[in-house]
């Protein structure tokens, strides 16, 4: 029962204290995390485990949704806003399909998202401009599951204006 609460207060501390860029990583991490258990639990037919973990990394991408600064962010908090968007609706299908491939894919892109964010953090002196330039050289942005669908329901094209994506994603 000690470890167990010494842990809790320790994981307590390291949250309170890290920067607002190590608490970045340690949610993109616990979200990677969780949708590598949820993926094994649809391998070895764990349904519980599954459900339990495919949860978690939910609410944490939901978190990072939220947590988008659209005023300072500009263009970078739009495209993330729409991946983790296009992220929350295909976990949502997995769920539904009971897809580990589906899983992974969401696992591939977030860590592609983890990855851009690693490099901007082990180089401070990096300035904005540069930053988002390396943010869009590693991710791309999916239309919006709205955006892909017309009022009638069919399929609407990707190439018109007002629904162009500026950046395409190849899953």
């Amino acid at each position: 029962m000690y470890k167990k609460q010494a842990h809790q207060q320790y994981s307590s501390v390291k949250f309170s204290t890290a920067d607002r860029g190590r608490l970045l990583m340690m949610m993109y991490d616990g979200a990677l995390n969780f949708l590598r258990q949820a993926e094994q639990g649809i391998e070895t037919g764990d349904i519980s485990r599954f459900s339990r973990f495919l949860s978690k990394a939910q609410a944490v991408i939901a978190e990072l949704q939220n947590t988008l600064d659209f005023e300072k962010g500009g263009d970078i908090a739009k495209d993330l806003d729409r991946l983790y968007d296009f992220m929350l609706f295909y976990l949502l299908e997995a769920n539904v399909e009971k897809s580990a491939a589906k899983i992974g894919k969401v696992y591939t892109l977030l860590d592609k998202i983890a990855g851009a964010y690693r490099d901007i953090l082990a180089r401070p002196d990096l300035d904005l401009s540069e930053a988002e330039k390396s943010i869009q050289s590693k991710i791309s942005v999916p239309p919006t599951p709205a955006a892909l669908q017309s009022q009638e329901g069919s399929v609407s094209n990707p190439n018109t204006p007002e629904e162009k994506p500026r950046l395409h994603i190849a899953l």
